[in-house]
């Protein structure tokens, strides 16, 4: 098979695909729409604050992040899993750049879309139930800024090493691309806390994620007639140059996690 990029073959290679895994897609799709609503949409049925039904939009968030990319992404290159299937889609009179750009661009359609549609749909129940509350009540926030620049570049790393374990491995592709991306994180999470409690002197309460600012609360001691300290909450970030760095970087990351996705595709081959 030739194994040059012919963009009329792309095409025809991206409608297969759709056809194969269209009808899943969408089916996880309605799921996953679904639960975001049962999550959302009880933010904006009542005119009385409530910090429980905005703590939910936080766990869409958290919903988003794990299972938006990763839910979608596990079955990119499922016809690679079995015998039967790998061989006829080795069979495709496709070379392996397009049949490698086909599963992620039509993989990369869903998964942007629902992230825009989360936080699209975040931003507008959130002022639409502020204008149930009455005048003087506790108004409803938008999650942080600092969560939606985290959430994005650690939805895209998750997206792009999935994508890459969907085919390095042949069975179960899901379950082991999540216990290796859970200890690692784990791991790499465990020494950034311990380095910002040293740094910090152990303060009471701490919040550090990996390539993210550091949050820290210092209580009074017992006893004490005033605080030790001036001020209870520090909440340390990056400059602006380190921020738009580590943003580059998950970028970079994802780049590199797609490109080993690619040569794996190509040994597979082999």
């Amino acid at each position: 098979m030739n194994q040059t990029f012919d963009i009329h073959r792309f095409v025809l290679m991206l409608r297969f695909d759709a056809a194969e895994k269209g009808r899943n897609y969408l089916m996880m799709a309605g799921v996953l729409v679904f639960s975001l609503l049962a999550l959302m949409v009880p933010i904006t049925l009542s005119n009385e604050y409530s910090n429980f039904r905005s703590i939910m939009h936080f766990a869409g968030l958290f919903m988003v992040v794990l299972f938006g990319g990763s839910l979608y992404t596990s079955g990119a290159f499922a016809q690679y899993s079995s015998q039967g299937s790998g061989i006829a889609a080795l069979m495709i009179p496709a070379s392996r750049i397009e049949k490698f750009l086909s599963s992620l661009l039509l993989n990369l359609a869903f998964v942007i879309p629902f992230l825009i549609f989360f936080w699209q749909f975040h931003y507008w129940t959130t002022d639409y139930a502020n204008t149930l509350l009455p005048s003087k009540s506790d108004t409803y926030k938008y999650i942080p800024r600092d969560f939606f620049d985290y959430t994005v570049c650690m939805y895209l790393v998750i997206q792009a090493l999935v994508f890459l374990g969907s085919i390095y491995f042949k069975k179960y592709a899901y379950i082991k691309t999540a216990v290796a991306t859970i200890a690692f994180a784990s791991l790499l999470t465990y020494l950034n806390f311990l380095l910002a409690v040293n740094f910090a002197t152990r303060p009471n309460k701490i919040t550090a994620f990996p390539l993210a600012g550091w949050k820290m609360w210092f209580y009074p001691e017992e006893g004490m007639t005033r605080p030790k300290y001036i001020a209870g909450f520090y909440h340390i970030t990056f400059p602006d140059s380190m921020h738009y760095a580590a943003q580059a970087f998950a970028v970079w990351l994802a780049v590199m996690l797609w490109i080993c996705a690619y040569y794996q595709m190509k040994e597979r081959e082999i």
